[in-house]
């Protein structure tokens, strides 16, 4: 008579429960491998939203790109920075009022951490899409917005206040503060390689208050900036948790190189490039 050999209860118990250790251990570091590669894709895509800008300012003569701009041609009428950049990588620049629709490249809308914001409950908003262009460009010297405020007399119809209603930074500028008016060149931009120009952000730009970032707003609404998204989304509500120095994220520099960084080195070199 023969007899099967076969796995005991115990046996099996004991591979599963190896299994399952290896499991445990394995994940975290697939998840890190992940998030490190989803960040590295989304540095690659701010790398070649600086170098669109470097082709754009070439084409118009040192003109940098207007953050937002009036065109009755388009439809929405609003026409954003990354709109006029997508030319230059897929030759379309048509964001529709529908993000299924957008025609700008994929790159630009295309942060593998990046989650879309529907601000009005009518759909996914086609005016964030993931990155921003900081428009205080002229730091710390002025704390001017780079753009001008509708309506503009030279266009009949532009909509008040499509690029920013006037404020005391353009009508009546503080004490020490400059005004500068559009169109803005990259011979005035000092510090370039260390100005950031594009990044991260749950809005269509990045304008953080010099006191620091606005951490009080929920991750499903639109914020200046995003600067933990390639930390796992962990949550800070104050810069004195111990967890707000761990966070990363993406940035582009003036002159096109791209860097991750935590939210006080990137504050800096927004507000206060050395």
């Amino acid at each position: 008579m023969t007899f099967r050999r076969a796995f005991t209860l115990v046996e099996l118990l004991v591979v599963i429960g190896i299994i399952a250790v290896l499991v445990a251990i394995l994940l975290p570091a697939l998840g890190k491998a992940k998030l490190q590669a989803n960040s590295t894709k989304c540095l690659s895509n701010l790398r070649q939203l600086g170098q669109a800008h470097i082709m754009y300012t070439n084409e118009f003569k040192g003109v940098i790109v207007q953050p937002v701009d009036w065109d009755p041609k388009y439809s929405p009428v609003t026409v954003f920075w990354f709109q006029r950049l997508s030319v230059y990588m897929n030759r379309k620049d048509i964001r529709g009022s529908n993000y299924t629709y957008s025609q700008v490249s994929d790159a630009i809308k295309g942060c593998p951490e990046w989650n879309g914001i529907d601000n009005n409950g009518g759909g996914t908003d086609t005016d964030k899409i993931g990155y921003g262009m900081s428009r205080r460009l002229r730091t710390p010297e002025s704390r001017t917005r780079y753009h001008f405020p509708g309506p503009d007399n030279a266009r009949p119809g532009t909509p008040t206040g499509v690029n920013g209603p006037i404020s005391t930074d353009m009508s009546t500028p503080p004490t020490g503060t400059v005004y500068y008016a559009p169109w803005w060149k990259v011979t005035q931009i000092k510090k370039q390689s260390s100005r950031v120009l594009f990044a991260d952000s749950r809005n269509t730009f990045v304008d953080p208050p010099t006191a620091g970032w606005d951490l009080s707003v929920s991750l499903n609404l639109a914020v200046s900036g995003d600067i933990g998204r390639h930390t796992r989304r962990v949550i800070v509500t104050d810069k004195t948790d111990v967890k707000y120095k761990s966070l990363r994220a993406n940035y582009c520099f003036f002159d096109g190189h791209v860097e991750t960084l935590d939210p006080e080195t990137a504050l800096r070199a927004i507000n206060d490039p050395k």
